[in-house]
């Protein structure tokens, strides 16, 4: 029964722990700053892999990777990270199910932070 309080759907980011770091104010500049900066990154991740295009791919995956490192969105940095080891193994197979993942884990995220915004 202990794992029931456990098991809750963790946060897309950590946004309190941003907030302790930076401060309310800053924490938003850098929320709008990832939004705005990450539009459209998973249109142009998608573009990546149905041109096979491995270096884009392992460029804009890491892009993504590095900003959502910096709002403590864990989950969207982790599968950043195996992205960008597609795009250097060139395995397009597993790129196109990852990006799946990592889409629909974005969109989560982008809701997360715009509510967090608002």
């Amino acid at each position: 029964m202990e794992n029931q309080a456990g098991s809750e759907k963790k946060p897309p980011a950590r946004l309190a722990e941003l907030e302790a770091q930076f401060e309310k104010e800053l924490a938003c500049e850098l929320v709008s700053a990832y939004l705005l900066d990450t539009q459209d990154s998973m249109e142009r991740m998608q573009e990546s892999i149905f041109n096979q295009d491995a270096r884009a791919l392992k460029s804009i995956a890491h892009m993504l990777k590095g900003a959502s490192r910096i709002v403590m969105a864990d989950e969207i940095e982790k599968l950043c990270t195996e992205m960008e080891e597609y795009g250097i193994s060139v395995n397009w197979l597993k790129a196109e199910m990852l990006y799946e993942k990592l889409n629909r884990q974005f969109d989560v995220l982008v809701d997360y932070l715009r509510r967090y915004l608002q």
